[in-house]
C-alpha cells in the first residue's frame, strides 16, 4: 500500500524531500563546469607556476588577467558611484529603487578585481605590501590604494542590506543610526576614490610611449578611461536590473532604465568626440586606414562603443523597449571590453614582436571569478532587500486522493 502524505501547508513529503537538494539544470551544470575549470587553473597558477598557467612572456607581461580582470572589472563597476552620487549628492530620488543594486554590482566587481590581482601578481602573497611599503611615484601604488579604499567604502555602503537581517533589534538600530550619520561622507569619499582610480588605470600605460600603438596611445589616456567607464558602468546596471525583473521576480519601473539610457547616449557621444579630436591633434589619422589587424579592432571598438549605441539610444523605440535596451547595453559593454583589451594587449603586440593568445587556464580563472560574482549577486537579490519583489502567486492546492490498499 502506497500513499503520499500531505503536510499542513499543502506540500507533499516528496516535494519537501526534493526541495532539500538543488535541481540540476542547464545553467547550474554550466556554472559547475566553470568552477571546476577555475579550480584547476587555480592549482596550475599557484602550484605549477606562472608559466604553466599562462602564455605571458617578458615582452608581453600583461594579458587577459589585467585587461579583462582589472581594467574591465574596475570600469564596469562605475555604475555604483554614479547612481550613489545622483541620489545622495544631486538629490535625484527617482533612482533610489536601483541604488542598492548598483552598489552591489560595484562591490562584487571590485571584489573580483581584488581576487584577480592574486592571479596577476608574480608573487601573490605580497599583495599586502602597498599598505606598508609606499612608493608615491608609482601610479600602480595609487591604483592599489584607491581600489582597497573604495572596496571598503562599497562594503560599508552596502552593509545595511545585511544588517537589516540581524535579529537583534538594538544592535541593528544602533548600526543603522551610525551608518546614516556617515552616509554622505562615504558617498563623497567613494565618488572621489572611484574617479581617481578610473583615470589612474589609464595612467598605467602612459609609460609605454613609443610602444603603445598610436591609435591608443595618448597623453589623455586617463581622461579616456574615465569618460568611457561611466556609461559602461551604467549599461551593466541596466542589464543586471533587466535580468532581475525577468528572472528573479523583481519589480522595477522600467522608465528608470529608459531615463538612464538618456544619460548614456550623450556621455558616449562626448567620449567619441574627444577621441576623434585627440587623433586629429596627434596626427594619428593615417593609422585609421592602414590594412592592419589593429585598424580592424579599432573600428570594431568604435562601432560597438560609440557609433552603434549612440544611434540606437537616440531611437525612442529602443529606449522604451526593455529587450532592445538590454541588447544595446550589451553592445556598449562589448565595446568597452574591446577597448580595454585593445589597450592592454593589441596595442603592445607590434612593439613587443609577440603575438599573445591567452591560455585556456587564463580564461578559466577569469570566468570562474566572474561566475562567482554572478552567483553571489543572484543570491543577494533573492534573499536580501535589494530590489522590490512582486507579490507571490497564490498557489491552489488540490487534496490528494485517499490511500488505497
Amino acid at each position: 500500500m502506497t500513499s503520499t502524505r500531505m503536510t499542513t501547508t499543502g506540500t507533499t513529503t516528496n516535494e519537501m524531500t526534493a526541495s532539500r537538494f538543488p535541481r540540476i539544470s542547464f545553467w547550474r551544470t554550466i556554472v559547475a563546469v566553470i568552477f571546476a575549470a577555475g579550480m584547476y587553473s587555480m592549482y596550475a597558477r599557484f602550484a605549477l607556476g606562472f608559466q604553466s598557467a599562462t602564455n605571458l612572456t617578458d615582452p608581453q607581461p600583461w594579458g587577459l588577467w589585467v585587461g579583462l580582470g582589472t581594467l574591465c572589472g574596475v570600469g564596469l563597476s562605475a555604475g555604483g558611484f554614479a547612481i550613489a552620487t545622483a541620489v545622495y549628492i544631486l538629490g535625484l530620488e527617482r533612482y533610489r529603487p536601483i541604488l542598492r543594486t548598483s552598489v552591489l554590482i560595484s562591490f562584487l566587481g571590485y571584489s573580483t578585481v581584488c581576487a584577480g590581482m592574486l592571479y596577476e601578481l608574480g608573487i601573490p602573497w605580497r599583495i599586502w605590501h602597498p599598505i606598508v611599503m609606499w612608493n608615491r611615484h608609482s601610479v600602480l601604488f595609487e591604483v592599489s590604494w584607491c581600489v582597497m579604499l573604495y572596496t571598503t567604502v562599497l562594503a560599508l555602503e552596502f552593509s545595511p542590506a545585511l544588517v537589516e537581517k540581524i535579529p537583534w533589534t538594538r544592535v541593528r538600530a544602533l548600526y543603522l543610526r551610525w551608518h546614516h550619520s556617515l552616509l554622505i561622507a562615504l558617498v563623497l569619499a567613494g565618488t572621489l576614490l572611484s574617479s581617481m582610480h578610473q583615470s589612474f588605470l589609464g595612467g598605467l600605460y602612459l609609460i609605454t610611449k613609443g610602444k603603445l600603438y598610436p591609435l591608443w596611445y595618448t597623453p589623455y589616456l586617463t581622461t579616456m578611461f574615465y569618460l568611457s567607464a561611466i556609461p559602461a558602468g551604467l549599461a551593466v546596471t541596466i542589464m543586471a536590473i533587466y535580468l532581475c525583473v525577468r528572472s528573479l521576480n523583481a519589480r522595477v519601473d522600467m522608465n528608470i532604465l529608459s531615463d538612464i539610457s538618456r544619460v548614456i547616449a550623450p556621455l558616449l557621444a562626448i567620449y567619441g568626440v574627444f577621441r576623434a579630436v585627440d587623433l586629429i591633434n596627434r596626427d594619428a589619422t593615417p593609422y585609421l586606414w592602414m590594412w592592419r589587424e589593429e585598424t580592424g579592432l579599432f573600428w570594431l571598438e568604435i562601432a560597438l562603443l560609440v557609433v552603434g549605441p549612440v544611434v540606437l539610444l537616440n531611437l525612442e523605440k529602443v529606449r522604451i523597449t526593455p529587450l532592445y535596451l538590454y541588447w544595446t547595453c550589451a553592445m556598449i559593454v562589448a565595446g568597452f571590453v574591446t577597448n580595454r583589451l585593445n589597450v592592454s594587449v593589441t596595442a603592445l603586440q607590434a612593439s613587443s614582436a609577440t603575438y599573445y593568445i591567452p591560455k585556456w587556464t587564463e580564461f578559466a580563472a577569469t570566468l570562474a571569478t566572474i561566475a562567482a560574482a554572478v552567483v553571489a549577486f543572484r543570491y543577494a537579490v533573492v534573499y536580501l532587500d535589494i530590489l522590490p519583489k512582486n507579490p507571490p502567486r497564490q498557489r491552489w492546492m488540490v487534496p490528494s486522493a485517499p490511500a488505497q490498499a
